[in-house]
């Protein structure tokens, strides 16, 4: 698939977009405009900027046009139609931002016998404002990409875009019922109810597209609709960029990055590091939106509520209880934990927010002591020597040897159970000395003692619930990796990418599945 396709290279038979004002007149293109009228929410990296410490005020909008030009730009009307593959025909504007404005528009093929896969007769057309800007067409490129690689419920759909022509604009599905930030005044702050409601709903759209490698960057209340049936859909995927994406490819491509918006981004997201990006810095956007939602502050008008790690504070923002004292310490808990200031101490990945969700609403509670961290106080950095002396395997020895490797070590004795059905975790295993036993209904169906063999790997990166556990049998050291972690480790060592996918098929071709671990 390539990314940013243009409606015209899809399509090959796609006319040309064209507008047409109401009286029928085709409207020219608008004049050049200067691109210093520009105001960004993204900052355009060159090689000399990527990974300095950049303080940035991300509040503007992009897009912005001033002056002059803004009144020679005509914009699309009532009555006017656009057409790309399909046609439409404008009814009203639904909202204006820095790219544009989105419009609600009827499709004028909706209803033609015989047509096939045409979208429903209301639509959303989100329209840029200035086709000649590079930066505005990228985000609407970077949006269409991260729509056409991620299908979800919770996710707004593609029917049709154009990029080609005068006016370049995407046709996505309408929610009539309109973003959080809009039914704010109305709604006030939602219940504990509502809250674990947005929390599933946004983790699970942000998992679909975690799971296409792409993060969103920028969750917060307006980028979130009411579906109308008491759910929550996510939008604008403008500022998305692909998951650990390299530096070269930064560098390369002069890449422009979403930073957030001020309140909801992450602390990592206040500099241009975007090399720290990774699936828990849109875990905070998602924590962030469900703690202004449930006590009822904006945090992007009371910034007064943040907190910084040069103020010696874990959580980014005050603790949910010392401001609604009705909070359900659970709810405090899943919320909070998303709100670290150190990604490392956030969740892993959205299948361990969704299992502690899971976890919560069967009643058993939340394992807030994980396995590894509950272990890995146990053991010392001799211990971890001595095992990493013992592998055979150089690629593993090197690994291990890494800086800060070590946090990754945990040590079982015989008969201990590594990762079970109800952990809430979500764990990858990486086998480096002793034997594992899989086990189904408290029955042994496998058993693993290759060094440098991984476990557990679909359901950390899918989120799938487990269905087996995994025992060890006698004195077993393994390392335990979360979502984020096993990211990381398989993108800094393309190795081990490779023998993972492989060790993968090898189970997949030597006979009848297993249960997941």
């Amino acid at each position: 698939m390539r990314f940013g396709l243009a409606a015209s290279d899809k399509y090959p038979d796609r006319p040309r977009v064209s507008t047409r004002s109401a009286a029928g007149e085709v409207l020219a293109a608008p004049p050049e405009i200067a691109s210093a009228n520009t105001v960004s929410p993204t900052v355009l990296l060159g090689q000399e900027g990527l990974g300095e410490d950049l303080k940035l005020d991300c509040t503007a909008t992009a897009g912005g046009i001033r002056g002059r030009d803004a009144a020679d730009l005509r914009a699309p009307q009532p009555g006017d139609e656009l057409q790309a593959r399909f046609r439409y025909q404008i009814l009203r504007r639904l909202g204006r931002g820095g790219f544009g404005s989105v419009f609600l528009a009827r499709c004028l093929d909706s209803a033609v016998p015989g047509a096939t896969n045409t979208p429903p007769k209301l639509v959303a057309l989100k329209v840029m404002a200035r086709p000649d800007d590079p930066q505005a067409r990228n985000s609407l490129k970077r949006e269409l990409a991260a729509l056409l690689a991620v299908n979800h419920d919770r996710i707004p759909k593609l029917f049709d875009w154009n990029i080609d022509g005068e006016t370049c604009f995407a046709a996505i599905q309408y929610f009539p019922a309109g973003s959080l930030a809009d039914a704010w005044p109305v709604l006030g702050r939602l219940s504990a109810e509502q809250t674990w409601r947005l929390l599933s709903d946004l983790t699970q759209a942000i998992g679909a597209a975690h799971r296409a490698s792409v993060l969103h960057l920028d969750v917060k209340p307006s980028n979130v609709l009411l579906d109308g049936n008491g759910g929550y859909v996510l939008t604008d995927f403008g500022v998305s960029h692909s998951s650990r994406m390299s530096k070269g490819l930064l560098h390369q491509g002069q890449l422009s990055i979403g930073l957030g918006t001020r309140g909801y981004r992450a602390p990592e997201q206040a500099t241009a590091k975007v090399q720290n990006f990774d699936l828990r810095t849109d875990l905070w956007g998602v924590g962030a939106t469900a703690w202004a939602l449930f006590t009822g502050i904006d945090l992007n008008k009371r910034h007064d509520v943040l907190r910084t790690r040069e103020q010696g504070n874990v959580f980014g923002l005050q603790t949910m209880s010392d401001i609604a004292l009705d909070c359900p310490p659970p709810l405090e808990e899943v919320v909070m934990g998303m709100l670290y200031i150190d990604p490392t101490r956030r969740p892993g990945g959205t299948g361990e927010v969704l299992a502690q969700i899971r976890a919560i609403a069967s009643g058993f509670g939340l394992d807030t002591a994980t396995i590894a961290s509950a272990r890995r106080s146990q053991i010392t950095l001799e211990d971890i020597k001595r095992v990493i002396e013992g592998l055979v395997d150089p690629l593993w020895a090197s690994i291990c040897r890494g800086p800060g490797f070590d946090r990754y070590f945990v040590k079982f004795e015989d008969g201990e159970v590594i990762t079970s059905l109800r952990d809430t975790a979500q764990h990858t295993v990486l086998l480096l000395s002793g034997a594992v036993s899989v086990d189904v209904n408290d029955k042994e169906v496998a058993q693993e003692a290759r060094e440098g063999t991984f476990l557990g790997a679909i359901s950390t990166l899918t989120g799938a619930n487990r269905e087996a556990s995994l025992v060890a049998i006698g004195t077993t050291w393994c390392c335990l990796f979360n979502e984020a972690e096993l990211e990381q480790l398989v993108t800094c060592n393309p190795a081990v990418a490779v023998r993972m996918v492989r060790n993968m098929a090898d189970r997949i071709a030597s006979g009848p599945p297993r249960p997941r671990a």
